[in-house]
């Protein structure tokens, strides 16, 4: 007679229940209150790595969708393509019909989404478990017949275990009004204004935010004199809600013909400079700096990518040795900085510049909590 093998609440929790992926920790959290607290309270992150894209439907009703590409667990397949299972999500209106949506920050599986920058309007959501938060509006009253454009950055102040969305506001006419900001918080679900004491310009070229370990990074400048810019990383910290500045290059300036784009490598903050202008060979120089954010900011080139015909947009490195790029064909390919070679993702249907990425964790972490 076989004996009865009863597995130990722990055992059932620790080593079954917490390996499941986020759409089953989701159905699972009604069997019992454990499982709930699980679930709910407990921020769960799986190991592996995917990408998800914004992609505009060329029709009239320019739906947007998110797109999640898992890249069967990095493996790259031998033919011209990543091999990839999709998955769409589609934004909700008025989100949803916004011609210029942007992918502002994501963290813990959330995606901070936001309109152009003279739109207040900001969400979030979390495509694995499908829930989607449009957030209050903002609480700045801001002088009569002034126009404001926003930059906005979303991430995680571990002390207070809150989720924040920090935004700036900077007035048209440069010079003339004070920058403004404000904060959101996730758990109290509301806005409060915060103190700048700055005079800076935000780009708004792709790649110029993200957010890593702590802080929203933006690349900025200042106007110090009337016919030059002075550039560098404008950041804040989501625990200590200031904002700090870092040096760049000294041979970055704006009258150089280059975009810049902020990236993830190697476990820290670099900077990928690139020629402007559409159809041109693209070559890609990518700096990086030995404790960067710590005072440090001794500035090496790592490497140069190209000249490589028929690329627009640098996204992000998903590995090491992998930039995501777009072509001016509106394609998304990989490329591999060691074999020097491309393989496509399945994206079809979009403008190149409708194109955006963010290396994604799935998780089951709400945005509808409240603390």
């Amino acid at each position: 007679m076989a004996k009865s093998c009863i597995l130990s609440e722990e055992m059932v929790t620790t080593q079954i229940v917490s390996r499941l992926p986020p759409k089953s920790l989701m159905r699972f959290k009604c069997v019992c209150k454990l499982w709930y607290k699980l679930t709910i309270l407990k921020d769960k992150k799986l190991t592996e790595e995917e990408i998800y894209h914004v992609l505009r439907d060329s029709s009239d009703r320019k739906q947007v969708l998110l797109s999640l590409l898992n890249l069967c667990n990095n493996t790259v397949g031998d033919g011209p393509h990543l091999q990839s299972v999709v998955e769409d999500f589609t934004v909700p209106p008025p989100m949803g019909l916004a011609f210029t949506l942007q992918i502002v920050g994501h963290c813990d599986g959330i995606i901070c989404l936001s309109t152009h920058a003279g739109s207040d309007r900001a969400a979030l959501c979390n495509p694995s478990i499908k829930e989607f938060k449009f957030l209050p509006k903002s609480c700045l009253i801001h002088p009569p017949n002034v126009a404001y454009v926003y930059h906005v950055g979303f991430g995680y102040d571990s002390k207070a275990k809150d989720y924040k969305l920090v935004r700036i506001a900077l007035s048209i006419s440069y010079g003339e009004h004070p920058t403004r900001g404000e904060i959101y918080s996730l758990g109290s679900n509301s806005w409060r204004e915060i103190k700048t004491d700055f005079r800076t310009r935000v780009y708004s070229t792709p790649g110029s935010g993200l957010y890593f370990k702590g802080n929203y990074y933006w690349y900025a400048f200042k106007q110090e004199e009337p016919e030059y810019h002075k550039e560098f990383i404008l950041s804040f910290d989501m625990s200590d809600e200031l904002f700090h500045h870092t040096s760049v290059p000294d041979s970055f300036h704006v009258t150089d013909g280059c975009y810049r784009s902020l990236v993830v490598l190697r476990e820290s903050i670099a900077l990928l400079s690139y020629e402007a202008g559409y159809g041109v060979p693209k070559t890609f120089e990518v700096w990086g700096t030995e404790g960067f954010g710590a005072g440090k900011d001794f500035w090496t080139k790592y490497v140069t990518i190209g000249p490589l015909e028929g690329i627009e947009i640098p996204l992000v490195f998903w590995k090491t040795d992998e930039l995501l790029v777009v072509t001016n064909n509106a394609s998304a390919v990989s490329y591999n900085l060691c074999t020097q070679t491309s393989k496509y993702l399945p994206i079809n249907g979009a403008e190149a510049s409708d194109i955006k990425a963010v290396v994604y964790v799935n998780s089951i972490v709400s945005v509808n909590r409240r603390q």
